[in-house]
């Protein structure tokens, strides 16, 4: 293989019932990181002084790849990096570059978010205007740090309804902001692909160039059923991504050779709902991911 794929643990979301319990994410890693499956971990802010050294210390010796995500600042906050009002874009800018900082102290080389609500066709390109200005301003932040900035492309017109969005535009988008910030990249995730109706693997191949890392999310792609949209459901029906399509995606991105130079950081996204046993959940993505890389390598 061209690509070596590195599983990441997805804390927030497989943990979600517990993200917000002190201590949580640092005693989870530390527990974790001796195990060794995961070599890159994704954790949401929030973290103390005293954290932020234990999580820096982990990662010093075990590591592991970090990233930091913002999405939670920004959903408590109400900010919109890509909002049409320049002061709450500016707000927005600022709160993420203040992060950057306790980000970098925990050794994250990279921040990831996502981008705010589309504001319709007649307003799209003005907001996407002040969206790439936005990012500009993080990027720079974020070289003084040496580390990436990732934004997250979600649906357009299912569910989250964002500004980007549609592969053609976040790569359009992403291209632009490359041109003078080389530190910039995509998250891609297949629900929100799907979402989009697209064809992941045209979607893979027009972003093969931006792609980060890889998030296995599911859903249900058809709009007359009720469970339609974006909910971090589990792998398998009703949704569409099964363990075998999830391997045909591992496989394409090998094809694609996505960051052969660096290694692909690939997780399954499934949104944790029992606290009483928040462990069971993290069992069930990591046997997926197991079997799907085991597929992969078999043929």
């Amino acid at each position: 293989m061209s690509t070596q794929f590195i599983p990441s643990l997805l804390v927030p979301e497989i943990y979600f019932p517990m993200q917000q319990e002190k201590d949580f994410t640092i005693n989870l890693l530390e527990k974790m990181a001796s195990d060794g499956f995961y070599r890159s971990y994704e954790i949401a802010d929030g973290q103390d002084q005293q954290e932020r050294k234990r999580i820096l210390a982990l990662k010093e010796q075990y590591n592991f790849q970090l990233t930091q995500w913002l999405t939670f600042l920004i959903d408590k906050n109400k900010l919109d990096v890509s909002s049409l009002d320049s002061q709450l874009r500016s707000e927005s800018v600022r709160q993420i570059k203040e992060n950057i900082y306790f980000a970098a102290e925990c050794g994250a080389s990279n921040i990831a978010f996502v981008p705010g609500l589309d504001p319709g066709p007649e307003r799209r390109l003005e907001a996407m205007g002040g969206f790439y200005e936005a990012l500009c301003d993080i990027c720079e932040e974020a070289s003084k740090y040496q580390m990436n900035v990732l934004v997250e492309h979600l649906d357009r017109f299912a569910h989250k309804k964002r500004l980007i969005g549609p592969m053609t535009d976040t790569v359009e988008l992403l291209s632009s902001v490359a041109e003078k910030h080389s530190n910039i990249g995509l998250a891609f995730d297949t629900a929100h692909a799907a979402l989009n109706r697209e064809d992941i693997s045209e979607a893979l191949e027009l972003a093969k160039a931006q792609i980060h890392q890889i998030h296995f999310s599911n859903a249900v792609v058809d709009p007359n059923n009720e469970l339609y949209g974006d909910f971090h459901m589990p792998i398998g029906e009703p949704g569409f991504l099964t363990i075998e399509k999830i391997s045909d995606i591992l496989r394409k991105a090998d094809e694609l050779s996505l960051q052969s130079e660096r290694g692909l950081r690939v997780a399954v996204e499934v949104r944790g709902k029992d606290k009483d046993n928040y462990q069971e959940n993290e069992t069930i993505v990591r046997s997926i991911l197991e079997k799907a890389l085991n597929l992969v390598a078999s043929r």
